[in-house]
């Protein structure tokens, strides 16, 4: 090879090179998402789907090429050996050609169809790859376009099972509570476990006679299960989209309160293993819950669930609280805090209903949750949190770090409490109450997936101010930006 051939080929190989990380950089500023892994087709030509969604800081988790709608779960916690049995029937629409796709699921499973047809299955660890039956060998088993269902039957304990993150599962003599954030959906039903993939659903739970099982969303049916003398039968519907990790099941023996208040169904449940004190305080608070959510809606609009409520268990959670959809979970030794309450419900708008595209945009979630935490809390003053934290914390290099924009897993719910509302009252001392606060709104009217990106370019297209550089400042840098007008610091 001559030096002028070499020559050309080395610059041919940097051009293309170039191009190409120009393209990513520039999906990535201007909001396009990098899609899932693409499907492969093996060479016994079936299509398979991507094993997970690709996410930068969760990659395996969920399945690719499917979207689902709607989860219907019976467990059954009757059993003496901590065991559970399920069988859930999962909705979904493929978004593309499919013969295999992937669930999350921890429990053993025993048997998989598609479509009412018999699938074979294979588990590893927490995947749940499924193989659905072609009733034309010459085309894919489901069709880009269609609507399936999945149905599993499976059995197991989720004691001692370990998924990323804290741990989700947590045991009192023979209660037992399953929830918890970034993943604790798969430790107990089949799902697409990435808040990508909202849906709707709904969970029907059998117990011992006596004994309470509560979950995610509005309670429509308790009593005897006529099927099974000696049990009782619990029924919780989910009835808008939301995330997998917005759900939770406990069983065991909780004080329920159950009633009606702007035009809203409540449940508020408390575990009897507290003291009649405790119990009595806890429900005292939760009934604050409608209270809380109308000062919400005087910021984020109507709200967006059919239901309202909240759980108080007796083990001591590895957090707070919980933004269960419609029944958020709270830790007993955080019952009594305001601020938790505003931002658990707030949660309703920021995390349920307008979901995350990815992890890495949890700015979306935990920030703008906590600047409505700041806006109703009582003696709070965003003005005064500002600067709080923006000049008595710039001292602190760690407080700046790590990037919003870019946290890592290991960070993920660090700094998106404290800098993160800091960053969102910036900009609306940028943006003027005028345009900020309907902008707000209207952002938490939106449903389904919406990544930071979404986020920074509807504020920039909200106001006729280039808010490039305030972003770039604020989210992507680790250092305090300046206190200038430009980066929405006022003078002091």
């Amino acid at each position: 090879m001559s030096l002028t051939q070499r020559f050309w080929l080395v610059l041919t190989a940097v051009l293309v090179v170039t191009v190409l990380v120009l393209a990513t950089l520039g999906d990535r500023l201007s909001g396009v998402r990098t899609p899932s892994p693409a499907s492969t087709t093996t060479p016994d030509g079936l299509v398979r789907g991507a094993p997970g969604m690709g996410d930068p800081y969760l990659p395996e988790a969920g399945g690719g090429g499917y979207d689902v709608q709607h989860y219907d779960v019976t467990v059954d916690a009757t059993l003496l050996a901590r065991e559970l049995r399920g069988s859930a029937t999962v909705t979904a629409v493929a978004r593309q050609d499919l013969d295999e796709f992937h669930l999350d699921l921890l429990l053993r499973v025993g048997r998989v169809s598609v479509n009412g047809v018999p699938a074979r299955f294979t588990q590893s660890r927490d995947d749940l790859a499924i193989t659905a039956t072609r009733t034309d060998p010459g085309r894919p088993a489901i069709a880009s376009g269609a609507a399936f269902t999945v149905a599993v039957d499976y059995e197991g304990s989720p004691e001692g099972a370990s998924l990323p993150g804290t741990p989700a599962y947590y045991r009192t003599g023979e209660d037992f509570l399953i929830a918890g954030e970034p993943r604790a959906a798969s430790l107990w039903f089949p799902v697409n476990d990435h808040p990508r993939d909202a849906a709707t659903m709904r969970f029907a739970v059998r117990v011992p006679r006596g004994v309470e099982a509560i979950c995610a969303g509005r309670l429509t049916g308790r009593g005897p299960d006529p099927d099974h003398p000696g049990a009782d039968r619990w029924v919780w519907q989910v009835d808008a989209p939301t995330v997998s990790y917005a759900t939770f099941l406990a069983v065991g023996q909780y004080r329920v309160e159950q009633g009606r208040t702007d035009g809203r169904p409540f449940v508020y449940s408390v575990s009897t293993r507290l003291t009649a004190a405790e119990q009595t305080r806890a429900l005292r608070w939760l009934r604050k819950t409608p209270a809380a959510i109308r000062k919400l809606e005087t910021h984020l609009g109507p709200y967006p669930f059919s239901g309202m409520g909240g759980f108080v268990p007796s083990a001591e959670l590895n957090w707070g609280g919980l933004e269960v959809a419609m029944n958020p979970v709270y830790d007993p030794r955080a019952v009594g805090t305001e601020s938790l309450l505003n931002h658990e419900l707030a949660h309703m708008w920021f995390g349920d209903t307008v979901t995350l595209a990815e992890w890495n945009d949890m700015f979306n979630n935990e920030s703008l949750t906590s600047y409505a935490e700041w806006l109703v809390t009582t003696g709070s003053s965003p003005a005064v949190n500002f600067d709080e934290y923006y000049f008595g914390s710039a001292r602190s290099d760690r407080f700046w770090r790590p990037a919003l924009s870019d946290p890592g897993l290991n960070e993920l719910f660090v700094r998106v409490y404290d800098r993160g509302p800091t960053v969102v009252h910036a900009l609306r001392n940028r943006m003027g109450d005028s345009t900020f606060f309907p902008f707000f709104r209207s952002w938490a009217q939106q449903h389904g997936p919406r990544s930071l990106e979404d986020f920074r370019r509807a504020a920039d297209e909200a106001t006729p101010e280039d808010l490039t550089g305030f972003f770039a400042e604020w989210l992507d840098q680790t250092d305090r930006p300046e206190p200038t007008a430009e980066n929405g610091v006022p003078k002091r």
